[in-house]
């Protein structure tokens, strides 16, 4: 049940909308004409191409894409959902109300969402109609249950990502242009995603167009947490025209990175502070660790979890490049200062690239890191288990974990947990912050965070498991076979 302060706020919004002609025009031609028009030009098409079976093929596509076109032009409403309450001087009195955050950017959220969602379902559902009494034998083939479920599952995945980022937008810009901008960074993805679904739609994978609303549901989910935790009714009272001031983020970023505070206390609570190694070893260090218990925690249930997907993956499936992949690691080749220099690149390419790649994904690509180390070496564990190898033998399960596994993998293996957790700490600034603090603010300090304890731990830790499995592993290895 919706609380009735927020149902009040949706209500207000959607008056506002469907009281304006020049808004409800386009909207109108785009959700009752144009299905209409494609419906009619289907014949040309199918005289044209001459081809039942590729027409057939297109129209859960051309379903779904008359679908995005009304939900993408209504996402203005969206945009417009606290930055046009500014320019309208009726900001004020909104933010006023005896309303909290949530309720309020919720109340939003909902009214900003229901005429994009509604004219994209009702484009496809007046499409469908037609198509079925003018075009019964194409409706029967191209549009079963099947189809159209997954076509109204990606539309509505769709709509929601649009309308939690817009209204993040919405709120965290200060004119309407400035908004209409960023609007590009929202649409320009979804309409590649929808050249990418269109692909799949061709191809018949309707199981992986599943996959990818479920993806997209997620993702959707994570924005409206992000901008729910973000907003900031008094931020957005004393927002004015803002300047990228370049220098000072700089400045508080060298400043994060001297030395640890809780990220509640003020940047000037940092000031001639010298950074000091020892104390980072001693104190910071272990603060950090506490600070990120839940992160470290979420990073060993990926571990876990790739332990057990790739226990299920080696127990269920036969890998023919198992063997080369054993006798590669049994040759001689396989040691020395060059093949360390390669694992520590690699490793250090990765560790690198999941904490930038953190910021875009909310830490989705680090939670895979631990998932995939751990699930590689689960799954051959498991199928050599399965070919029920003695010990001693090459194909040994409990030699492959001492021998290849464990050497290197004692530092390897914890390190990549440690990255992990903070890469998932570096995404997850974007999605909340503590009360007073900006989400810009929230960013830098974890940036500032992952970087020092990247270069002062992750690095050297992977350069000494590069080290073992370039020197140490093969002695084993040869010792055990």
């Amino acid at each position: 049940m919706i609380p009735r302060s927020i149902r009040i706020i949706a209500a207000r919004e959607l008056r506002d909308m469907l009281s304006d002609w020049r808004l409800l025009t386009p909207i109108f031609i785009l959700t009752l004409v144009f299905p209409t028009m494609v419906v009619g030009a289907s014949g040309i098409l199918i005289r044209v191409v001459n081809d039942d079976n590729s027409i057939r093929l297109i129209i859960p596509f051309a379903m779904l894409l008359i679908g995005f076109i009304p939900a993408s032009f209504s996402l203005i409403t969206a945009l417009e959902a606290f930055v046009g309450e500014r320019e309208r001087n009726s900001l004020e009195a909104l933010l006023a109300t005896p309303l909290t955050d949530g309720e309020l950017y919720i109340g939003k959220l909902i009214s900003s969402l229901i005429p994009p969602l509604g004219s994209a379902l009702l484009a496809m559902a007046i499409f469908a109609v037609e198509l079925r009494f003018r075009q019964p034998e194409f409706f029967a083939e191209g549009l079963k249950p099947e189809y159209m479920a997954t076509v109204v599952a990606l539309l509505v995945a769709k709509s929601i990502l649009m309308v939690a980022g817009a209204v993040i937008v919405s709120s965290h810009t200060s004119n309407i242009r400035a908004a209409n901008l960023l609007a590009s960074f929202i649409l320009l993805p979804t309409a590649a995603l929808i050249q990418i679904e269109a692909l799949y739609v061709i191809a018949r994978q309707w199981d992986q167009l599943q996959r990818f609303a479920i993806v997209i549901f997620v993702v959707a989910a994570v924005l409206i947490r992000t901008g729910m935790g973000a907003f900031n009714r008094e931020e957005i009272l004393s927002r004015e025209h803002e300047q990228l001031n370049l220098r000072r983020i700089w400045a508080n970023f060298r400043t994060y990175l001297r030395a640890y505070r809780p990220v509640s206390e003020p940047v000037e609570s940092y000031r001639d502070v010298p950074f000091s190694l020892g104390r980072f070893y001693r104190h910071e260090l272990p603060a950090i660790l506490r600070a990120n218990r839940l992160p470290l925690a979420v990073a060993l249930i990926a571990a876990v979890s790739g332990v057990a997907v790739g226990a299920y993956i080696g127990r269920n499936f036969e890998y023919t490049w198992l063997d080369g992949m054993l006798k590669q690691q049994l040759g001689l080749s396989q040691n020395g200062p060059r093949f360390a220099l390669g694992v520590f690149a690699n490793n250090f390419r990765v560790s690198l690239l999941s904490g930038l790649v953190s910021t875009l994904s909310f830490g989705v690509f680090s939670f895979l890191v631990p998932f995939v180390a751990f699930g590689q070496v689960a799954a051959i564990t498991a199928l050599l288990a399965q070919r029920g190898a003695e010990f001693g033998a090459a194909g040994s399960p409990t030699d492959f974990l001492l021998a290849y596994v464990l050497p290197h993998g004692i530092v390897e293996l914890p390190t990549a947990i440690l990255g992990a957790a903070m890469g998932l700490r570096l995404g997850a600034a974007l999605m909340k912050s503590e009360r007073g603090i900006s989400v810009g603010q929230n960013m830098l300090w974890s940036l500032a965070q992952y970087v020092k304890v990247w270069a002062l731990v992750l690095v050297p830790l992977y350069l000494v498991a590069a080290l073992i499995e370039g020197f140490i592993t093969p002695l084993v290895v040869s010792l055990l076979y």
